[in-house]
């Protein structure tokens, strides 16, 4: 009798007999096998030449009997490339962190590939129709074919497409069809089979790991979940469907830099989904990026429909839209929409080998989630053949339409203003230009008759300095370049009403993904919108990455008592870490210092002679090579005294630091996503060694001194490991804990931090109350008239902060009421502005306010001891009309508003009292006005949730401290302005803010 596996491995390819494994026969289980289709009915028709060599030839075993490894794929491509020369060709485009290939390949007429050059071109000038007339445009769309870009597996453990992909190419390149020859005639293909080779790699073992000598048809066994950190993620655990804007891994840039130079018409995306689910296809649902050209939903419906009436005919079933959206810019067929191309997602229920029991009764097979796949690639490469020249004429029509100067992006620039921040500014200057985005400066300044902010303030006649970088939004790619950077895009009402409905009626959010992605802001870089075109004298940008700064300032300071890196530059604490690393003692000015007659900000890197006098070598040599390697410069400084007040070299304002020993916690209930990001910029950010550790309990912790808890889920965090981390932080460990893992120490049970979340002090917020109007007032350091403070009698009427707010606060069951309302609309991700305490170590580098990502995180409330450095919500002097983003003290009477956003309206026959001015728990501080949403979506119940809640927190536990993140700090490493708190925190925590004992 057969075996299950062995019947389902009937369902192959291209009719092709599966070899039998070696593995014992065994009883067959009762599982109905009616419905079961083979692929092999889909290419039943076709015969296949005989001169190329089938992949079951190559690594012993055919398509949709398991899932190839990436070497194996590797094996084919090669395979397949050397047997069909005339029409294939095998391009490498990048290399992972594993070092493994990243491929594609080219599959054409022969005619075509001899002229693959001149498509090139002929591409590239639709795409730039400044370089074409509407006639020459014309002729080259009637004479070079399409370009089709089929890319599959970019998630590791959504195996089935890498395994489609290769049926498609054998099926392409072997077929013996005149179909097939006329397709290849007509279309250049390009076929991308594995888009993330390392998450596949490690999903790959996961399966032989679990596999056994029975097959497994129930969908929760580990042969076919696997386990943390999965597949999906790339080596550093990044989600690459969300990093096309971003270009923070090497397969995402080497993917970016081809589809640029090939312009191709289609770009498919094909993914793996919950195996209990059938299969899922473009178009999209709103919510819908705005930019996104509007002929794409025509040609969106036209290729649904061909797609559906192929699978149609195979009796498979399939939905569009529903849950798919392309409002986040990041995924691969919203970013290949906004180019000019026709971007598809495909998603197919996700199994392995042996394929899944359905609730119907039957048996899903692996080969037959293949065919979904195939079904699908076939039909789009059909569609585009059929509407070539139509959709060449859709790639130049949207660039062109990008440049009209009387359209939607004409008289807009995007100014990006100076600023020390040299590494931040050349990173966010690299990723323009890998976007292809065109960059122009001014070396004069100029003035804007009217210019907006990241906070909506409009302002007119606004002066730009000179060194802005200035930014066209009117260029070919005008609709990416405006989805990456403009401040503050809208999403539509029905989308609104729709998200509203399901919070309500369900609880949760129908958003898919972050709302909020604003380039400028996530990069912490000042940036304005110009309502004009850009001025006359403006120059294209030339980046100075090939210049890079000397090491070692030139001066005429022959004896240097010390060196000094400024701490503007987020690579002072590169270069600081790296300094300890080799064995240098570094101090680290808390406030700006001038010395030498040069100023230096707050966070500013010393070295002085005196510290390092027992170091073998040369210290000079040694600063100038860690100098070089990070791009920063180092001062020569001959003297320590500082003019007038500002600190002197031996004061307490030069804190000697402690060379970090860094842990991070990994596995468990750690979110992959959270430590992936946090490991990569340890690794590329800071490149100094640390350690991955789990268990804490077991381990020896006095080798750390700064141990990271990534976002996560509490629960896993046990009471034992949390017992052992006080003991460590009260010996002096710095504890730095993230997101939800925040709740593991914050809990009045835990009696760890004196940080609460929001919910357990609802009945004490006039403490909280307090400390935020305490904080305003010490920053702000007002005095009381000089007639009152120098009387020589003691005047009554005295006032307290707490009285500008006339009333308590509700009682605590209603507060608990509204609490629980408000949860419900928390954002899914939006960017608020968070003020910044300017004189704490933690936000050296920071600017008075800073853009941070927020989303369904704890709310961290700080009071009694607990430093909060940054505050959701940038304070400033009322306005007299304040906009959208803004509250003022001014405020309805009531800090609640309606789901309109209006105040509540009061009965005037009742006889109550009003409540107090308050924007959420606290009050706004006389005459000032609080920005908080800076983009995305930001219900007003959320808002009055967050305000005046703390991002980030320190206090002192012992002779340590814990530091806490309400959200994470390295999201997508594309943060960089978060980054840098959390950056400070790793590098400069032991030296700051943990006591380090004097060794004897």
């Amino acid at each position: 009798m057969q075996t299950l596996r062995a019947l389902l491995a009937t369902s192959t390819l291209v009719a092709l007999l599966v070899a039998g494994d070696n593995r014992p026969a065994g009883p067959l289980p009762p599982v109905p096998l009616a419905g079961l289709r083979s692929t092999a009915e889909f290419f039943s028709d076709v015969k296949h030449q005989s001169d190329v060599p089938t992949q079951e030839s190559i690594i012993g075993f055919a398509v949709g009997q398991r899932a190839a490894s990436p070497s194996e794929i590797e094996r084919c491509l090669q395979a397949w490339a050397k047997a069909a020369p005339d029409r294939t060709r095998l391009v490498e485009y990048a290399r992972t962190h594993e070092n493994r290939p990243l491929c594609y390949m080219i599959v054409t007429a022969p005619a075509n590939m001899e002229r693959l050059a001149d498509i090139q071109s002929g591409l590239a000038k639709l795409a730039d129709p400044r370089r074409v007339s509407d006639a020459e445009a014309e002729r080259i769309t009637k004479t070079i074919p399409p370009v089709a870009w089929l890319a599959y597996t970019i998630h590791g453990d959504e195996t089935e497409g890498s395994d489609a992909a290769l049926a498609l190419l054998y099926h392409l390149i072997a077929a013996d069809d005149a179909g097939v020859a006329k397709l290849l005639k007509d279309v250049v293909i390009i076929v991308d089979p594995l888009m993330n080779p390392d998450g596949r790699e490690r999903f790959v073992k996961m399966i032989g790991e679990h596999r056994g000598t029975m097959p497994n048809v129930d969908d929760q066994s580990m042969v076919h979940e696997g386990y943390w950190p999965w597949g999906r993620g790339n080596h550093y655990l990044f989600d690459l469907n969300r990093d096309y804007i971003w270009c923070e891994q090497p397969e995402t840039r080497g993917r970016v830099r081809e589809i640029a130079r090939w312009n191709p018409q289609l770009i498919v995306d094909a993914h793996g989904m919950g195996a209990q689910q059938t299969h899922l296809f473009s178009p999209p649902r709103e919510p819908i990026n705005p930019n996104i050209p509007q002929s794409r939903a025509d040609w969106g419906r036209t290729f649904a429909r061909d797609q559906a009436q192929a699978l149609d005919r195979h009796g498979l079933l399939y939905y569009t839209g529903e849950w798919h959206e392309e409002w986040y810019a990041g995924y691969t067929d919203g970013w290949a929409s906004l180019r000019g191309a026709i971007g598809i997602l495909y998603e197919q229920a996700r199994i392995a080998e042996d394929g899944v029991r359905r609730p119907e009764g039957r048996i899903l097979s692996y080969a037959e989630s293949l065919q979904h796949h195939l079904i699908g690639s076939l039909a789009n490469l059909t569609t585009l053949q059929t509407n070539a020249r139509a959709l060449l004429e859709h790639l130049y029509r949207t660039r062109k339409s990008a440049l009209d100067p009387k359209g939607p992006y004409a008289n807009r620039v995007f100014a990006v203003l100076p600023t020390p921040n040299r590494s931040r500014w050349l990173a966010f200057v690299d990723l323009l230009e890998r976007q292809g985005f065109e960059l122009y400066g001014n070396d004069k300044a100029f003035s804007a008759s009217v210019a907006v902010d990241h906070l909506g303030r409009e302002t007119k006649s606004h002066p730009i300095p000179a060194g802005s970088l200035l930014i066209p939004n009117r260029q070919p790619l005008a609709h990416l370049l405006a989805a990456m950077l403009e401040f503050d895009p809208r999403i539509s009402t029905r989308a609104l009403e729709d998200e509203r409905k399901e919070l309500l009626r369900k609880g949760r959010s129908r958003l898919y993904d972050t709302t909020a992605w604003n380039v400028t802001m996530m990069y912490g870089l000042d940036a304005l919108t110009l309502a004009m075109e850009l001025p006359p004298d403006a120059k294209r940008f030339a980046s100075d990455t090939t210049n890079p700064p000397p090491p070692i300032l030139s001066t005429t300071v022959s004896a240097p008592i010390a060196f000094a890196i400024d701490g503007a530059d987020d690579s002072s604490v590169t270069a600081a870490a790296r300094l300890m690393e080799s064995g240098i003692q570094v101090r680290i000015a808390d406030k700006p210092f001038r010395l030498d007659e040069r100023d230096f900000s707050r966070g500013s890197v010393i070295v002085t002679a005196l510290d390092n006098r027992t170091i073998s070598g040369d210290l000079r040599e040694a600063i100038a090579r860690i100098a070089s390697e990070t791009a920063v410069t180092a001062a020569p400084v001959s003297t320590g005294l500082g003019p007038g007040d500002l600190p002197d070299l031996g004061g307490e304002h030069f804190k000697r630091l402690e060379p970090p020993r860094i842990a991070l916690l990994t596995r468990g209930g750690v979110s992959a996503g959270d430590y992936g990001s946090s490991w990569f910029v340890l690794d590329h950010r800071l490149g100094i060694r640390h350690s991955h550790i789990d268990e804490v309990g077991r381990l020896d912790l006095s080798r750390y001194n700064v141990l990271v808890v990534p976002d996560g889920r509490t629960s896993t965090l046990s009471t034992g490991l949390v017992a052992s981390l006080k003991d460590w932080v009260h010996n002096g460990g710095t504890l730095i804990a993230v997101a939800n893992s925040t709740a593991a120490f914050t809990t009045e049970k835990a009696q760890f931090s004196r940080v609460r979340p929001l919910p357990e002090v609802l009945g004490k917020l006039a403490d909280y109350e307090l400390a935020v109007l305490r904080e305003w007032l010490g920053q702000k350091g007002d005095v009381p008239p000089l007639d009152v403070v120098w009387s020589h009698t003691a005047a009554p009427g005295l006032r307290y902060p707490w009285q500008a707010v006339d009333g308590p606060h509700p009682e605590e069951k209603e507060l608990r009421k509204r609490d629980a309302w408000q949860t419900l609309f928390m954002p899914q991700g939006a960017l608020l502005a968070a003020r910044v305490d300017t004189n704490h170590w933690l936000t050296a580098g920071c600017g008075e306010w800073l853009p941070v990502l927020v989303g369904r995180q704890p709310v961290l409330m700080a009071a009694d001891g607990a430093e909060a450095p940054v505050r959701y919500g940038y304070l400033s002097p009322a306005i007299a009309t304040p906009g959208p983003a803004s509250v003022t003290g001014e405020a309805s009477t009531t800090a609640y508003p309606t789901s309109a956003g209006g105040p509540e309206k009061k009965d005037p026959a009742k006889k109550e009292k009003q409540e107090p001015p308050r924007v959420g728990w606290a009050a706004l501080p006389p005459g000032a006005e609080m920005h908080l949403r800076l983009s995305g979506l930001l219900w007003p119940e959320a808002a009055h949730r967050v305000a005046n809640a703390a991002w980030l927190t320190r206090e002192a536990i012992g002779r340590g401290q814990i530091i806490l993140f309400a959200t994470p700090p390295t999201a997508r490493a594309a943060s960089r302005g978060m980054t840098r708190p959390f950056l400070n925190a790793l590098v400069y925590g032991p030296g700051f803010g943990a006591a380090q004992p004097i060794r004897p």
